[in-house]
């Protein structure tokens, strides 16, 4: 299994955090992963938060490129349709991809939040046809050759993408599908399929065997699948979020806030998925934690990462490793520890 970080550039400004900072020292947290050995880094994306989560990933990607020389570099995801015509989009990634040396991964989503579309004078009920245009775009455009394209949304007439990436043909793509019809894309595009951190571990155990039998009836074969989690290390479970609460409630109490996104959650008394809400006892806890996340000591970590691959088969593991807030030496020191017990066993 490949060890990967995410980073979203959130600066926590309750607790007077600069915007830059957040930049500054994901730069020099990515260096460290490098070294470490970790496989990949991820940047993500949304537009207009207060805490200024990254709105510009390819960007982001170009200087992760830079500053972790021996990672692969991804977007976890980007918002494709908010990134102006395709072929910009294919340009932009093609030259972080000669930067890197050939080390660009391509995740892409189609958005899920209309104040974001309100922002770029886009209609937000033609999201997906414009995700899917940009991929149809994007697929030609790495070919090398060129082409022509009318789309209902986009049109390119002699289109040619110079430079190409490093390795002739398309770089690796992944896409966010958490939707059947979004699932039956992926493997419809031959990508990858990344799931987000709010699953619980049977959830995702679900959507991957729905991936796999999607794949298997387009017979796409044997597609990776990527999971982001939270790891939060401590001297146990209780310690673990303790040392982290005040970093990861200003991720899902304010950006991914229950009533924002629409999560759900399995209600055991009638065993249906409800609504779930901030005010939830239930929302945030350990067992809310224990059922999505990793946490406790890092021998914690790495047993229940052994309990669940084997059913997951998961070929990469993503997690944020600085939540806002979070100071850079205790960021450094958990993917140190973490790096241990799941890259170098013996170390």
């Amino acid at each position: 299994m490949k060890l990967g970080i995410s980073f979203s550039f959130q600066a926590h400004r309750g607790l007077g955090e600069p915007y830059d900072k957040a930049y500054r020292e994901a730069l020099e947290l990515a260096a460290e992963a490098s070294r470490l050995g970790y496989h990949s880094i991820w940047a993500s994306e949304h537009h207009g938060e207060a805490d200024g989560y990254c709105p510009s990933p390819v960007v982001a990607c170009a200087a992760l490129a830079i500053a972790a020389p021996k990672c692969r570099i991804g977007q976890a995801v980007a918002l494709a349709p908010l990134h102006g015509h395709p072929m910009r989009m294919a340009e932009d990634l093609s030259v972080v991809d000669n930067l890197s040396g050939g080390r660009i991964e391509i995740g892409l989503g189609q958005g899920y939040r209309p104040a974001e579309f309100d922002q770029f004078g886009w209609n937000y009920a033609t999201r997906t046809r414009a995700f899917e245009e940009s991929l149809d775009i994007l697929e030609q455009a790495w070919t090398g050759e060129a082409f022509d394209y009318a789309g209902k949304i986009y049109r390119v007439k002699g289109g040619r993408l110079s430079p190409p990436p490093v390795t002739p043909g398309r770089p690796p793509l992944w896409i966010g599908a958490a939707h059947p019809k979004a699932r039956a894309r992926a493997v419809r595009r031959r990508a990858g399929f990344l799931v987000a951190p709010l699953a619980e571990w049977g959830l995702v155990e679900y959507q991957f065997k729905s991936f796999d039998e999607e794949a298997a009836r387009q017979g796409a074969g044997k597609l990776p699948r990527a999971v982001m989690r939270e790891i939060l290390v401590g001297d146990s479970a209780a310690d673990a979020i303790k040392r982290h609460q005040p970093f990861i409630d200003e991720v899902y109490r304010v950006q991914y806030k229950p009533e924002r996104i629409g999560l759900t959650y399995l209600d055991e008394a009638t065993k249906e998925r409800k609504p779930l809400t901030s005010d939830n006892p239930y929302f945030m806890s350990e067992d809310f934690m224990q059922e999505r996340w990793l946490l406790g000591t890092p021998q914690d970590i790495a047993a229940k990462i052994a309990q669940w691959q084997p059913r997951l088969g998961v070929e990469h593991l993503i997690f944020t490793p600085r939540p806002p807030g979070m100071s850079l030496r205790q960021a450094v020191d958990e993917i140190g520890l973490i790096a241990k017990v799941l890259i170098s066993p013996s170390a």
